[in-house]
Formats: C-alpha cells, sequence, structure tokens
C-alpha cells in the first residue's frame, strides 16, 4: 500500500517543492491550504487514510495549533509533523503537549525533513539488541507486533504510531524497573532530560486506550509519582 502524507501548507512556493520531492521519493502527497479543509480530510469517515501529516503552525484562519488540538480531542492519532518559522521551546512544547510527534523550524534542510518524516512512519532501532526492536511481546493481554508497528487484541490488528511503539518498547525493554520522565524524552523525542513539556504523559494516556482494559484504573502501564512509569507484568 502506498504511503499517503497530508500536506497542510499555504506557502504555495513551499508546498509545491514539498510535494514534488515527496513524491519523486514515492510517497502519495495531499495538499490542502487551510486548517479547516485539513480537518475535514482526516476526521470525514470513509476517505482513504493518511499515514503523515506535515503540519504548517502559521495558517490563515486556523492555526495549525488548533487543527492538532481538534485532531486529538476526536482520538485521532495520525503521526503529525508540525513545520513552524516559530522556534521558540515554548511554541516547541506547546505543540509536543498537545500531541505533535515531532517538530521542524523553518528554514529547514529537505532532506533533514524527509528524514524526520521516516523517523516517524518507520521507527528505526535506537538501542538494545536488533531481535528486541522486531520481535512481538505481550503486555497483558495485547500482543505487540513492533516489525509492522500493529497491536493485536482481541483477535484484531491495529495500528500504532511510531512514538507510541517507542515509548512502549523501551518501557517493555525496562519492564519492572520505573522511568524517568527525562529519560524517555531523551529516548522517544531526542529532546533534553530538563525539558518542561507533559508530551510524556499525553502518550501515556493514549497507550492506556490501547492495552489497558480499564484506562483510568491502569494494571499494567503504572504511574511512579513525581517521577516517571514502570511497565510491569501481571
Amino acid at each position: 500500500m502506498d504511503t499517503r502524507i497530508l500536506l497542510v501548507e499555504d506557502e504555495e512556493h513551499l508546498a509545491r517543492g514539498l510535494r514534488f520531492n515527496f513524491e519523486s521519493e514515492g510517497f502519495l502527497v495531499e495538499h490542502v491550504e487551510r486548517g479547516e479543509a485539513a480537518l475535514e480530510r482526516l476526521l470525514s469517515p470513509g476517505g482513504e487514510p493518511v499515514d503523515l501529516v506535515l503540519l504548517d503552525i502559521m495558517l490563515p484562519s486556523m492555526s495549525g495549533f488548533d487543527v492538532l488540538r481538534r485532531l486529538r480531542e476526536r482520538d485521532c492519532d495520525v503521526p503529525v509533523l508540525m513545520l513552524t518559522a516559530r522556534n521558540s521551546e515554548q511554541d516547541v512544547v506547546r505543540g509536543l503537549d498537545m500531541g505533535a510527534d515531532d517538530y521542524l523550524t523553518k528554514p529547514f534542510s529537505l532532506p533533514v525533513l524527509q528524514a524526520r518524516a521516516r523517523t516517524l512512519l518507520r521507527r528505526a532501532p535506537r538501542s538494545g539488541e536488533a531481535e528486541t526492536a522486531t520481535a512481538a511481546f505481550e503486555v497483558g493481554k495485547v500482543t505487540v507486533h513492533p516489525a509492522s508497528f500493529e497491536f493485536e487484541r482481541d483477535g484484531q490488528r491495529l495500528p500504532l504510531t511510531a512514538k507510541e511503539l517507542g515509548l512502549l518498547q523501551m518501557l517493555y525493554v525496562r519492564r519492572g524497573s520505573a522511568v524517568s520522565r527525562g529519560e524517555i524524552l531523551q529516548e522517544v523525542w531526542d529532546l533534553h532530560p530538563e525539558t518542561k513539556t507533559r508530551v510524556v504523559d499525553t502518550f501515556v494516556r493514549r497507550l492506556r486506550k490501547l492495552i489497558e482494559p480499564d484506562p483510568a484504573n491502569p494494571r499494567y502501564l503504572l504511574s511512579v509519582r513525581s517521577f516517571g512509569y514502570r511497565l510491569v507484568e501481571v
């Protein structure tokens, strides 16, 4: 199946160049200029699934932040890479806290953008044994299949995003031990461990919806007060 990217960018010249280059790499690229059009495309039932969203922050009438917020409120977990000319730490943290998977500031290198996109589409192993990165593993009654970026629950296979898988793999490798938010930020998001952000907590909530029988009362992915999280085997 072809990989489909939704590009949300109102700068025509930039959008045309990005579309040409991603299509030259074999991707299918859809382009919209406004946030409202992006929401309609992503939230309307029956359309072809989108594998990655490249989302500009500075859009007319509805900002990229607003688009991202509405997507996550509707439990749309499509990977989102934010493109922004605003490179302050506050803007970066705001995007991550709202559920962005990655960000890149303008002007950016095209090869860097394509590499970031490929990473979100298919996360390369970062650490540990090679077999650990691809072998299936179980969390409670859920089986995780890293090679296909899927998890299996009640006989049904469902997709995992790159960051969801990266976080779950890290916690599984260190299961039984408490892992700090700072370690997770550094390993999964390539951020400084002291970055002030709630992105880890946001993604833990997403994972609990996937793996926990009762997400409000987790049995497997537990909080460690004022520190981080611990994955346990029950």
